[in-house]
């Protein structure tokens, strides 16, 4: 099913590149959705179970494939305005759908990726992909951003394959001739720990690329700035995701092992010194993207907090991956509207945001209510189970140092969302003749109702995906 989809997926991308049809690419674009949501079911009624020797329909794949869908079919929306806006030509609107339809197709494959090297393929698609979508506007600074995203992340993911290579010999040693995941799983204790760890560091090292964790958290914040907000709301939330996939499969064959305890404090320190990054940077940012880039450092930290502490921090970590997706998405898609009112989004020339759009102010408070984790956010419980997790697993000095941390992070949101929202600002900087449209928020109001749903009356699918997931874990 997979690989049909991939084949379908190529068949539309290259018509609309093609033809370059308006009509056709808004049936192609619409067939696209209907067959990604279609793919995403079928994976759920058949959880666990392999669709060829190289994908498999596992809980995750399946948890954070809905996610995608919930953020694609807005994504599609917000770009067809987007591209309205800029008056883009017929040929650069043909190239954007088709490089977007791939760039989710391969997250999509990434998820249900059975095997490592497979992943690996999936993840660099992926960064070739967001390249073309980075260089959209085809100016000087797009293309300095499209550049050192595409070579930083291709370092990365080159740390990332000599991981893996390691892996494939020490798998080899204990007679494997796949680098299957769970063939992996039944050999992992009897593999060599040194060379494990070795191949542990360097793949985490690469794939911390996507999941926007130190050490190589640098590379996509340029690169979001610059970004139509559509794809940021991609880039910083399901292509987040893929990289936590990548490092999740990993930690889950060191689990079996015993230097488990060792990766939970890779992870530890990874978790923490992310969130002080974030900290510190928060306080430079002068742009509203980059503020939001730097949010999801700080949430990625707190998800490697999650699975560094184990227990019920595993399922804190999972919760906080996926809210932090939707209500990112949500951010970003209302970007997209702020953009249109002012002449640029640095934050000196941005203000009166209440007054000139009270509908959209409304959808940014709500965004900052949910992304702040306060109630009745869902964030709220996820970033309460891992503390709690921490707690448990006497961490307490992380836990302070954290909330700590937290603490000036929410200081420095509001400042900067109430000086959007009431600051006062020369009429020259606003566009002044431009029609608001309040049903352009409806797609961020719902993602941000569904983080709150989620949060505090969870359906049994939902925490059974989650649960299954954490079985070999637990």
């Amino acid at each position: 099913m997979v690989l049909l989809f991939i084949i379908a997926s190529l068949f539309f991308s290259l018509s609309i590149f093609l033809f370059r049809n308006k009509i056709l690419t808004r049936i192609l674009s619409a067939a696209y959705l209907i067959l990604l949501v279609a793919l995403s079911i079928y994976a759920y009624f058949h959880v666990n179970q392999y669709d060829s020797v190289y994908y498999k329909f596992d809980s995750l794949g399946i948890l954070l494939s809905f996610v995608l869908c919930l953020l694609s079919i807005p994504a599609f929306y917000h770009s067809y305005l987007y591209l309205k806006r800029h008056q883009s030509s017929e040929k650069d609107k043909a190239v954007y759908y088709a490089t977007l339809i791939m760039f989710i197709t391969a997250m999509t494959s990434a998820y249900f990726a059975e095997n490592i090297p497979l992943l690996w393929v999936s993840i660099e698609a992926t960064s070739l992909f967001v390249t073309f979508l980075v260089f959209h506007d085809h100016t000087k600074n797009a293309l300095e951003a499209a550049w050192k995203y595409l070579f930083v992340s291709s370092v990365g993911l080159a740390v990332a394959f000599g991981g893996i290579l390691f892996l494939s010999i020490i798998a080899n040693q204990s007679g494997l001739t796949s680098l299957s995941f769970d063939k992996l799983l039944l050999v992992a204790k009897h593999m060599d720990l040194l060379w494990l760890k070795i191949s542990f560091l360097l793949i985490f090292t690469g794939f911390s690329v996507k999941l926007s964790l130190f050490p190589l958290f640098a590379v996509a914040i340029d690169a979001k700035t610059i970004a139509p907000s559509p794809v940021n709301a991609l880039m910083s939330t399901a292509l987040v995701n893929v990289g936590f996939v990548g490092i999740f499969r990993i930690y889950i064959i060191l689990s079996q092992t015993e230097a488990k305890d060792w990766a939970q404090h890779i992870l530890l320190i990874a978790g923490i010194v992310s969130i002080f990054i974030a900290t510190i940077q928060i306080f430079r940012v002068k742009r509203l993207k980059r503020l939001y880039a730097f949010s999801s450092m700080e949430h990625m930290g707190i998800v490697a907090l999650g699975l560094a502490a184990g227990g019920i921090g595993y399922y804190a970590a999972i919760l906080q991956l996926i809210f932090h997706a939707l209500v990112k998405g949500g951010l970003f898609f209302q970007i997209g509207q702020i953009r249109q009112h002012f002449k640029s989004l640095w934050l000196k020339d941005s203000g009166n945001y209440f007054k000139i759009n009270p509908v959209g102010s409304f959808a940014v408070i709500l965004g900052l209510i949910s992304i702040l984790a306060i109630p009745p956010s869902g964030l709220f419980i996820s970033e309460f189970l891992t503390f709690k997790a921490l707690f448990t697993a006497g961490q307490y000095i992380v836990v302070i140092f954290a909330l700590i941390l937290l603490t000036v992070i929410i200081y420095n949101f509001v400042h900067f969302s109430f000086q959007l929202l009431y600051n006062k600002i020369p009429d020259e900087l606003v566009n002044q003749n431009i029609k608001i449209n309040p049903y352009e928020a409806i797609s961020s109001f719902a993602l941000f109702a569904l983080v709150i749903f989620l949060g505090f009356n969870p359906p049994f699918f939902f925490t059974d995906l989650i649960h299954q997931a954490l079985t070999v874990l637990n």
